[in-house]
């Protein structure tokens, strides 16, 4: 009995020596090299987390704390120096009584958007464009209205406002004409009813016609300028611009009352040219009257 329980231990023993062993380091290279790897990428992923753990401590303490908005542009320069241009007659001191003083205000404080819209609202001024040059200077370009007429108005304290008209109609009480400047343009004579006060009870509304008179003042200007400086006062009728009855009327020095059709005015034009240099037109120091209005016929008042 003994002999056999000894048997049955020996048996175990030896299959317990075939049991291979688990070694603790690698057999090979390739092995040892990816515990390695994994061995790194453990690392940097606690070293990873960590960080964030600060970052998020960090972050609450911040938080936290009552310090009010964050600026993140820096201190703003104060303005020292404004750049202005216009195509027309308003000045950088005309601007600057606009806009108002410049001490305390800084460049980044400005609304440029709004400065830019304010001042699309002046009458005179048809577009503005409004630029920062960093450090400290604001940029001003302005495009006006340029006046082909003017317009002279009683006012109820007495005294006359003259009213600026431009070429698409639109009625303006301006700033820097000069005396001489304004003389050389015609007047608009209209009745009262055609004038309209705006929605703000400021101005006036446009008077659209006059866009349908301004290409004969243009060509006359440039072309005839002999003409044009002779011309007084503009009136016109125009409800239908292919009614015989639409006409528009130039009162001059030379001739008293000259009538136009609202169409082909290089024509009629040419016209009046030829019909001043007759003899018996240019002996005369006044001519009552010259209708052009009629095609190709020509009727004249000596």
């Amino acid at each position: 009995m003994k002999s056999k329980n000894k048997k049955n231990s020996d048996t175990r023993l030896s299959w317990q020596k075939l049991k291979p062993k688990s070694p603790r380091r690698p057999s090979t290279l390739p092995a040892f090299k990816k515990r390695i790897g994994m061995l790194a990428r453990l690392s940097l992923l606690v070293v990873i987390l960590g960080l964030a753990a600060v970052s998020f401590a960090w972050l609450e303490k911040i938080a936290g704390q009552d310090t009010g908005p964050v600026d993140l542009t820096g201190p703003g320069a104060s303005i020292k120096e404004v750049k202005f241009s216009s195509d027309g007659v308003l000045s950088q001191k005309w601007f600057m009584n606009w806009f108002g003083p410049l001490r305390g205000r800084s460049l980044m404080e400005l609304d440029i958007d709004k400065i830019r819209a304010d001042l699309e609202e002046e009458d005179q001024v048809v577009s503005a464009q409004i630029k920062r040059i960093f450090p400290a200077t604001l940029e001003i370009c302005l495009q006006e209205q340029s006046p082909i007429m003017v317009l002279r108005l009683k006012v109820k304290s007495g005294g006359y406002n003259d009213w600026l008209v431009s070429a698409d109609g639109s009625l303006y009480l301006g700033e820097g004409y000069s005396p001489a400047r304004l003389s050389l343009l015609p007047s608009l004579s209209v009745p009262s009813n055609a004038l309209k006060r705006s929605e703000d009870g400021k101005g006036l509304k446009p008077l659209y016609e006059v866009s349908k008179i301004a290409p004969l003042l243009d060509l006359a200007r440039r072309e005839y300028p002999a003409f044009y400086r002779d011309w007084k006062v503009v009136s016109y009728d125009l409800n239908n611009e292919y009614d015989p009855v639409s006409h528009i009327l130039i009162r001059s020095g030379k001739v008293k009352n000259i009538r136009f059709s609202p169409r082909q005015f290089a024509t009629q034009l040419k016209r009046l040219h030829y019909l001043l240099l007759e003899p018996d037109f240019r002996i005369k120091q006044m001519i009552e009257s010259i209708d052009l209005s009629h095609d190709r016929s020509v009727f004249a008042k000596i």
